[in-house]
Order: structure tokens, then C-alpha cells, then sequence
């Protein structure tokens, strides 16, 4: 008995152990299933956290300016500074983090570390927001990609060579002015001859006064020459230098010029530097005319001694026979006396310019001037339509964007293709002259319109008569248009876009002189490329030189012609386009609409008719290739400038610079350990902190 309860005794021993080794295998194996599912659960926290942050940063998205898409199509939201961006974004995020779940955590920190705005990258988060439209908008090109660097070298072609009209219409009037001095000195021989012809009448009557009267008026003439041979050889030698200085310009604008059009033009050039080169052997004899005077004068002066001596004498012969008193002597031999000085008045040669010279018709000659003083002023009361009032708004353009923002002109892309599409969206969303700002139809993607859905039962007006959905993006009329009837700050947006004025009177007067520039330039160039027409404005200029043949000044004269002439039909393309009618790029010779009589009419009356027709380009056509050739940055903050006028009327406070493109967000978070609490290491530590710290990082953008 004693043995067996020793044995039992042992064998109650060996249960005991065997317990506590269980016991402890079992507490290993929790704690490593706790670990596992720890680590389980710290896993999906993470992807939980990440999903969270990203639902977050796209509730801060969709909450983009309703107004800038809805009249502009471009997503922006609108956040003043990265605080309120963190703001909202921990709005959204905590009640991911408060939710009752596995995965407990509490935000420390969430921090905006870059935000990207509409006013960054020198315009290129603009231009992607609309290139991005673009992409998926309806609308019609004017003009192919392929096509518009010929549209641009036209464009620079044609300024070049209205640059070098006007300088050489300038230097036309320069040899007109040095024509009127030849004037003044033939007209100086012309008085010459006439007292002379005085003083030979005079002397055949034997009246002595009134030949020394015409002998004093020769001589008044003749100390004139001096003065006016000077003056002759001083706009002689202005007209060399400017002439000179004339052709390096014009050498350093051939790269904009095709080689017909620098070839025709060099022609003309030529004829200016021949009249000059003509000047060599007038000025001699105009010299000649100098020296020959102070001799002419000594001689005339002698005359009028000899004159007052043969009245003496005839005095002296007349007392004597008063004294004779018989009276018997007869009468004195005037004729005698009289012949030297008879004969000294005639041997005075006076010359005749040998040269063609002057204008003849100066009437044709003031009217080619008017007119070129229209195309100058290129006023708008001219060229605006009956009926159509200029706009007289004004804008404050202190806080735009094109003031207030530094950029880069030359960066960007420089892509034609995508400025292009940026020139065909302004064309879109933005009012000009010819369009009503009342009333603007906007295409949109009509394929969109299947799946619109009612938001929004109060949001806009319809047209009368359209049939409309009312949605996010606006109205939409049943034609897949979009009508827009908010009031615009400037009515004529497309050239504010091309020369940033603050007054709509500004900006269109700047928009026609600039196409004037243009459209002279392209019928210069059609001018020059039309034997019939440069016919024409020869005889023109044949009329109003008033030569019998082909001589420099004729040359130079219809050179000027010319010019005006293509001046007068740019006045009335350009009336046309303000007109609503189209204007062929390159025009032939049934498109040309002023014959020379109506060009000499125009100048005399000052009453212009429109040009143009159905065929060709429209006025904004033409603004989209004078968008061609400016910096695509300028364009894009005068974009930003337009709209933040327009949204930031009243009270919204709309600004582009608050537009946010992109947002990198980071977060900090503490999550709470659930299965696993390393205690151990807090006892070694003496850190008691038990929550994990989290940091994510999340970027957005449109």
C-alpha cells in the first residue's frame, strides 16, 4: 500500500509538470497567433488608412469652382491658402478614423506639402486644363495643324512688308519735299524771266523806274538762290542717309519675307536709290546756279548805275535847252542812250532746269495722303458698321493675373498644334466684336448628353423655345448648345487677349490697326504680283508727276501709289469683317474690290464701303492668326485675367491665383495595438506610449 501511494504519489507529480509545460506552450502559441493577426490587422490599418486618404483627397477635388466649369469647362478648386485645403481634408478623413472598426486611429497631423495653382508654370496647368477640353469638346477647326506655320509666315510676311511701305511712303514724301525745292527754284527762275521781260518793256519805253523796279525784283529773286540751293542739297543729303539706313532695315527683315515678295520688293527699293543716284548731275547744275547768281547780280546793279546816268544825261540835255530857250535841239537819241543797258539786261541768260521736276497734280497727290491718314488714325467711326455702337467698358486690371504674376514669355511647350487648340477655345468661350455677349452659344460634347442626369431643378435659364436638361455643366439646349447670358466685365474678350487694354475701345482700336497691318501687308504683296494693277498706278503716278516718260520720281511716285492703293482696300476689309463678312487670306484679282477711280474718290470724300464677302476668313479668323504670332504664356494669363473679371464680380471674390491644379498631401495618424501589446518593451524602455505612429502621403490633381 505504501509503495502504491509512493507510486501514485509520483505519478500526481509527473501530471503537475506536464500541465505547466502545456500551459506555457499554449500562452507561446497565443502570443504569436496575437502577433499574427496584429500584423494582419496592422496591414489592412495600413491599406484601410491609404484607402481613406484617397477618398479624402478626391472629396477635396470634386468640390471644384461649379461656376468656372460650368462657363468655362476648366476644374479648379478654389482654396486660398494650404490651411483650408488641410482642413477639409481632415473633415473628410476623420470620420474614417472614428469609425468603430478594427482598425482604431487618431489624425496627429495632415499637412498640404506642395499645392500647385492656376497661376503656376508660367500658364501650363491652364493650358492642360483646356487642352484637356479640347480633347473631348465638338468643334470645328479653321484652320489645320499642318497649315498654320504657313498662316504664320504669312502673318510675318505681311507685317514686314507693311513696315517697309510705310517707311518708303515716308521716304516718298521725302522726295516730294526735295521736289517742292526744285519747285521753289524753278518757280524763283520762272519770277527771274518774268522781271526781266519787265525791265526790257520798261527800257522800250524808255522808263527808266520801272526798269530799275524789275531789276530790284531780279535781284530780290537771285539772293534767294543761295538759300534754296542750300536747302536742296541738305534734303539731298537727309534723303541719302535715311536711304541708306532704309535698306539695312529692310536687309534685316528678308528672313520674314518669301523670295518673290523680297525680289519684287528690292525692285522698288532700287528705283528710290536711282533717283537718288540721278541726284549727281542735278546737283551740279543747281550749284551752278549759286555762282552763277552773285555775277548776275554785280551786273544788274551795274545796269541800275548805268540807268541813273542816262537820266542824268537826258536831265543835263533837257536844261540846256531850257536855257537856250529856243527849243530848237530836237529830241535826245533815248534810243541811243537806252541800249546799253538794253543790251546788258538781255545778255543776262537766266536758266532752265534741264530736268523734269515738281508735282504736277498736287490734288491727286492730297488725296493719296488722306487717304493714307485714314489708314493711320484707322478710326473707328469709319470702319464700325452703321448701327453698331463701340463698347465703352472698362475693367481694373491692377489684380489680374498678366499684372500680378511673374512669367516667362518664351516658356511653355511652343507646340502649334496646341496652340492651335487654346486659340479654338478662346474662339469658343470668349466674346469679341462680332459676337453678341448677350447670347453666346458654346458647342459641347453632345454624346455627354445621353447620360445627364437632373441636379439641379433652379440652376440657370433656358432659351425660349430650347429644349433644355438642367445639370451640372449649365443649360444645354436641345441643338447641343450651351447658352450663356452672364454679363461679361469686357465685351470684346478675344482682343483683350491680344493687347491687354482695360477698355474694350482700346483693344478693338488696337485689333483694326493691327489687321489693317496685316491685310495692306497681303495686298501689297497682291499688288506687286499683278502686272495690270502696277499698270494702273504707273499712269496714276504719271498724272500726278506730271512727266511725259518713265523717269525715277514717276518710278518712286507709283511705288507709293501702290501702297495706298493696298491701304484703301485693307480699310475695306477690314469694315467688312466689322461688318460680319469674310475676307479671302490671299487675294486674286477677282476677290480685290477698289479700282483707282475709287481709290482717288475714298481720298477726296472720305466715305468707305465694306469689303469683303462669303468666301474667306471671318473677323475672328483673323484674331485666331493674330493669336498665331503672340507668346501662347501672354495668351494664357490674359485667359486667366478674362475669367477672373467675369467670376470675380459681386460678392464671389473669385480669384485665378486661389484655383488649386494639384495637391501633395501627407498625414500623420496613431493607431492603437489590439491584439498585441508589447509590455516588455515598455518596461525596458519606460515608454508607455502603446500606439503605432502612421504617416501616408497622397497626391491629386485634375
Amino acid at each position: 500500500m505504501g509503495c502504491g501511494m509512493r507510486q501514485y504519489g509520483k505519478k500526481q507529480g509527473l501530471r503537475g509538470q506536464i500541465t505547466v509545460f502545456i500551459s506555457m506552450i499554449l500562452m507561446i502559441l497565443f502570443a504569436f497567433l496575437c502577433v499574427l493577426m496584429e500584423s494582419a490587422r496592422t496591414a489592412g490599418a495600413r491599406w484601410y488608412l491609404q484607402m481613406a486618404v484617397s477618398s479624402s483627397m478626391d472629396s477635396v477635388f470634386s468640390q471644384y469652382h461649379r461656376e468656372l466649369w460650368d462657363r468655362y469647362r476648366l476644374l479648379f478648386a478654389e482654396y486660398e491658402t494650404p490651411e483650408e485645403i488641410e482642413q477639409d481634408f481632415a473633415g473628410f478623413l476623420l470620420p474614417y478614423l472614428e469609425t468603430k472598426n478594427w482598425y482604431p486611429m487618431a489624425l496627429e497631423q495632415a499637412t498640404a506639402e506642395e499645392v500647385v495653382r492656376a497661376t503656376d508654370g508660367h500658364g501650363a496647368y491652364l493650358e492642360k486644363e483646356i487642352l484637356d477640353y479640347m480633347k473631348y469638346g465638338i468643334w470645328k477647326l479653321d484652320f489645320e495643324g499642318d497649315g498654320v506655320p504657313e498662316l504664320w509666315d504669312y502673318e510675318r510676311e505681311a507685317e514686314a512688308v507693311t513696315e517697309m511701305a510705310q517707311t518708303y511712303r515716308l521716304r516718298t514724301r521725302d522726295v516730294w519735299k526735295l521736289e517742292r525745292v526744285l519747285e521753289d527754284i524753278s518757280g524763283n527762275l520762272d519770277r527771274q524771266r518774268t522781271f526781266r521781260e519787265q525791265g526790257l518793256s520798261s527800257l522800250s519805253s524808255y522808263d527808266g523806274a520801272g526798269f530799275r523796279r524789275a531789276a530790284e525784283r531780279m535781284i530780290g529773286e537771285l539772293k534767294k538762290i543761295p538759300g534754296l540751293v542750300r536747302q536742296y542739297e541738305k534734303e539731298a543729303d537727309k534723303l541719302s542717309a535715311v536711304l541708306a539706313a532704309d535698306r539695312q532695315e529692310q536687309n534685316a527683315r528678308a528672313d520674314r519675307l518669301s523670295a518673290g515678295t523680297a525680289a519684287a520688293l528690292d525692285e522698288e527699293i532700287q528705283e528710290y536709290e536711282a533717283y537718288i543716284a540721278e541726284d549727281g548731275k542735278r546737283r551740279q547744275e543747281i550749284r551752278n546756279l549759286e555762282s552763277d547768281s552773285a555775277g548776275q547780280i554785280q551786273r544788274l546793279e551795274a545796269l541800275i548805275e548805268l540807268s541813273y546816268e542816262v537820266e542824268r544825261e537826258i536831265e543835263e540835255w533837257e536844261d540846256e535847252e531850257d536855257e537856250d530857250g529856243d527849243g530848237d535841239g530836237g529830241e535826245p537819241d533815248y534810243e541811243s542812250l537806252w541800249r546799253p543797258v538794253r543790251n546788258g539786261l538781255e545778255g543776262i541768260v537766266i536758266p532752265v532746269l534741264s530736268f523734269a521736276h515738281g508735282i504736277q497734280d498736287k490734288q491727286k497727290e492730297g488725296w493719296l495722303k488722306q487717304v493714307e491718314q485714314l489708314y493711320q488714325e484707322g478710326m473707328l467711326g469709319l470702319l464700325v458698321p452703321e448701327g453698331h455702337l463701340v463698347s465703352e467698358k472698362l475693367a481694373s486690371t491692377a489684380e489680374l493675373p498678366s499684372h500680378t504674376e511673374s512669367y516667362e514669355e518664351g516658356a511653355g511647350s511652343g507646340s502649334m498644334v496646341d496652340h492651335v487648340l487654346v486659340n479654338e477655345y478662346c474662339g469658343m468661350f470668349f466674346s469679341q466684336f462680332c459676337s453678341g455677349v448677350e447670347q453666346k452659344h458654346v458647342p459641347e460634347k453632345r454624346e455627354g448628353q445621353k447620360n445627364l442626369k437632373k441636379t439641379n431643378e433652379n440652376s440657370g435659364e433656358t432659351s425660349p423655345g430650347a429644349e433644355s436638361v438642367n445639370t451640372t455643366q449649365g443649360d444645354i439646349a436641345g441643338d447641343g448648345t450651351k447658352l450663356e447670358t452672364q454679363a461679361h466685365v469686357l465685351d470684346y474678350e478675344m482682343e483683350y487677349l491680344l493687347f491687354g487694354n482695360a477698355s474694350d475701345r482700346e483693344n478693338l482700336s488696337d485689333a483694326v490697326h493691327r489687321l489693317l497691318a496685316v491685310r495692306s501687308g497681303l495686298n501689297l504683296i497682291h499688288i506687286l504680283s499683278d502686272s495690270g494693277k502696277r499698270e494702273q498706278a504707273r499712269a496714276l503716278a504719271a498724272v500726278i508727276t506730271g512727266a511725259g516718260s518713265i523717269t525715277p520720281l514717276i518710278l518712286v511716285t507709283t511705288f507709293f501709289v501702290m501702297s495706298v492703293w493696298a491701304l484703301g482696300e485693307a480699310l475695306m476689309d477690314v469694315k467688312g469683317l466689322l461688318a460680319g463678312k469674310n475676307v479671302v487670306l490671299l487675294k486674286t484679282a477677282e476677290d480685290w474690290t477698289l479700282d483707282v477711280e475709287n481709290l482717288l474718290a475714298l481720298g477726296r470724300d472720305g466715305t468707305l464701303k465694306a469689303g469683303g464677302g462669303e468666301r474667306g476668313l471671318s473677323y475672328l479668323s483673323w484674331l485666331k492668326i493674330l493669336l498665331f504670332v503672340e507668346p501662347t504664356v501672354r495668351q494664357e494669363y490674359r485667359i486667366m485675367d478674362v475669367i477672373q473679371l467675369n467670376l470675380g464680380q459681386g460678392k464671389s471674390g473669385f480669384r485665378m491665383r486661389n484655383g488649386v491644379y494639384q495637391v501633395h498631401m501627407s498625414g500623420n495618424v496613431c493607431g492603437k495595438y489590439l491584439f498585441f501589446s508589447p509590455a516588455f518593451v515598455e518596461n525596458l524602455t519606460g515608454n508607455r506610449e502603446t500606439g503605432m505612429n502612421l504617416t501616408v502621403k497622397v497626391e491629386r490633381r485634375y
